[in-house]
C-alpha cells in the first residue's frame, strides 16, 4: 500500500465516523408512527400532572391538554394492561 492509499482510507474512515455521530442522535428520535400514535393515545389517558411529569419539556397548558384529549378521543378502548405508564 502506498502512503496515498493509506491517507484515503483514513479520510474515508473519519468521514464515516462524522456521519455516524451526526445521524445517530437523529435516528434515535425517530419513532414508528403506529407505536408513537398508540403511546400518545395511551398518554392522553393520563392525568395532566402525570403527563407533565413524563413530558417535562412540553409547554402545554391544562385547557390545551383537555382540548387535545377531546380531539383525540378514543375510537376503541385500550386495556390498562397495555398501558405501562398508568399508575394504579
Amino acid at each position: 500500500m502506498t502512503a496515498e492509499t493509506i491517507w484515503w482510507l483514513i479520510l474515508i474512515g473519519a468521514t464515516m465516523w462524522i456521519i455516524l455521530l451526526i445521524l445517530l442522535p437523529i435516528a434515535r428520535r425517530i419513532k414508528t408512527p403506529t407505536r408513537y400514535s398508540l403511546q400518545r393515545e395511551l398518554d392522553l389517558r393520563l392525568t395532566y400532572k402525570r403527563y407533565k411529569e413524563i413530558y417535562r419539556s412540553t409547554q402545554i397548558t391544562y385547557p390545551e391538554y383537555k382540548r387535545m384529549q377531546a380531539e383525540r378521543a378514543y375510537k376503541k378502548a385500550v386495556s390498562s394492561t397495555k398501558n405501562k405508564r398508568m399508575v394504579r
